[in-house]
């Protein structure tokens, strides 16, 4: 039996707490902890990073030319004196490139006249041709500290093999989608995936260092780590992240993912601190690819659906601000809970049948449901009220277990399968229209959920997401 969905689902559920709870922590971002460079952000998750010394009297339009002289990058002003274009990358429609700093609550703030503006005293400047909102690359982590500097192409400061260490499924697997595997040295007891961390477990090269809401701080020193990832909507990694740097650590707390967008950041922060930007945005472009042709063919038109941990008659479900949200309404689907809680939450089964389904989903991780006669008994555990709605009386009943349940449960680097999955069960005949071959067919996905043989998961094989798992 698995704890992982059951632990992560518990911390999803106090994820608000513990993000309230953050401003009474006392974080303090130390002047040593900041790296000094330019971001050049081009827009669509494409980043890229220039480590330099912002000196005193360095303008924003003298950083720029400096950052792209390094690369030999072209830069074309306009009569104006604004930036036309970076490296070919004109302004987008009604989106000029515009010069960004850290504010005083280390969100961007655009500068006006970047041929004036002493960069001298800045930590980080951003040159990006988006804007200021959510679309534009934090510069910093959930906790307020900048993510780049910590390693070059997996190497430490002194030219050593990074050692890294991560306390979360969801973050582990992020780390490893951008090319963390060689280098970790401890997890969290739940990192589970891919199968090949267990044999690593078990032979010592890969250290436990304690679970997912109560980390070992002992442990992860002793592992002498020179990063350690950490989940920030989890109040226990916040508050051990302010531990571990007062003792010297370096550490990466990732965005709490509620969508796509923050999978993808994340994403890009991991291979930063890493020093494998080139490789995370590689990653990041083509899990955009894989995302964008998914939601392009996939059409729930409105379709009703509950999403289940577990059968019990008073389960926990998702609500609005969750990852398993998104993805359904990115889909076109509704959750029929999303307007009643920002998290997950339990729910009665009286409610479930007042709202009448089209579709059901388990996540179940009690047991691995390995055949369809497995499927039929579980399923007919279901109470009456379930019974009576339009999803069972259709057969729209789907249960993911094993691996395929984490797939569901962890917001990280396997989102791109989740919806590649979720979209082919939901609306199994747009993707049969746009090629015949492609039928899944099964109503229980298990460990074997993405096996080559199997097919379910093309669009995003065809862009090599799954190379990090075996």
């Amino acid at each position: 039996m698995r704890a992982s969905t059951v632990k992560l689902v518990s911390a999803a559920i106090i994820a608000a707490l513990a993000v309230a709870g953050m401003a009474f922590i006392g974080f303090t971002v130390d002047a040593s902890d900041e790296r000094h460079g330019v971001m050049i952000d081009f827009a669509y998750y494409d980043v890229e990073w220039f480590p330099m010394e912002l000196h005193e009297g360095m303008t924003g339009i003298e950083a720029l030319n400096k950052a792209c002289e390094s690369k030999g990058y072209p830069v074309v002003m306009g009569e104006d004196g604004s930036v036309h274009s970076v490296n070919n990358r004109p302004k987008l429609l009604n989106v000029e490139w515009g010069m960004y700093v850290l504010g005083a609550d280390r969100g961007w703030v655009k500068v006006e006249d970047p041929h004036a503006y002493d960069v001298g005293g800045e930590s980080v400047v951003s040159w990006a041709r988006t804007g200021p909102g959510s679309e534009m690359m934090p510069a910093v982590d959930q906790t307020g500290f900048t993510y780049y500097g910590y390693g070059d192409r997996g190497r430490n400061a002194i030219g050593e093999k990074l050692k890294v260490a991560t306390l979360a499924p969801s973050v582990t697997e992020t780390v490893l989608a951008v090319g963390g595997m060689e280098f970790l040295v401890g997890t969290d007891r739940y990192s589970d995936f891919p199968r090949i961390l267990l044999s690593k477990r078990e032979s010592g090269e890969i250290s436990v260092l304690g679970g997912y809401t109560d980390p070992n701080y002992e442990r992860i020193v002793g592992v002498d780590p020179d990063i350690v990832f950490l989940d920030g909507g989890t109040g226990e990694h916040v508050a051990m992240a302010d531990k571990l740097r007062k003792s010297g650590v370096n550490c990466v707390v990732l965005y709490t993912p509620v969508d796509s967008d923050d999978m993808l950041k994340n994403l890009w922060i991991c291979a930063s601190a890493l020093g494998f930007s080139e490789r995370g945005n590689e990653y990041i472009s083509n899990a955009t690819e894989a995302i964008n042709s998914i939601c392009r063919i996939a059409d729930l038109s409105g379709k009703k659906v509950f999403v289940s941990l577990g059968v019990s008659d008073s389960p926990y479900t998702a609500g609005a601000d969750t990852y398993v949200t998104n993805m359904i309404e990115s889909l076109g689907g509704r959750n029929i809970f999303s307007g009643d809680s920002s998290s997950w939450f339990m729910v009665s089964k009286e409610i479930v049948y007042e709202r009448q389904p089209d579709i059901i989903i388990v996540i179940y991780d009690t047991e691995e449901i390995r055949s369809q006669r497995e499927y039929r008994t579980l399923t007919s555990r279901f109470n009456d009220l379930w019974k009576m709605t339009p999803a069972y009386g259709n057969g729209e009943v789907y249960v993911f277990s094993g691996d395929a349940a984490s797939l569901l449960s962890r917001a990280g680097a396997r989102l791109p399968e989740a919806l590649e999955l979720l979209a082919k069960i939901m609306d199994p005949d747009s993707f049969i229209e746009a090629d015949p071959t492609d039928v899944v067919g099964v109503k229980y996905y298990n460990d074997s959920y993405g096996d080559d043989d199997k097919g379910y998961l093309r669009y995003v094989n065809a862009q090599g997401l799954l190379e990090w798992q075996r």
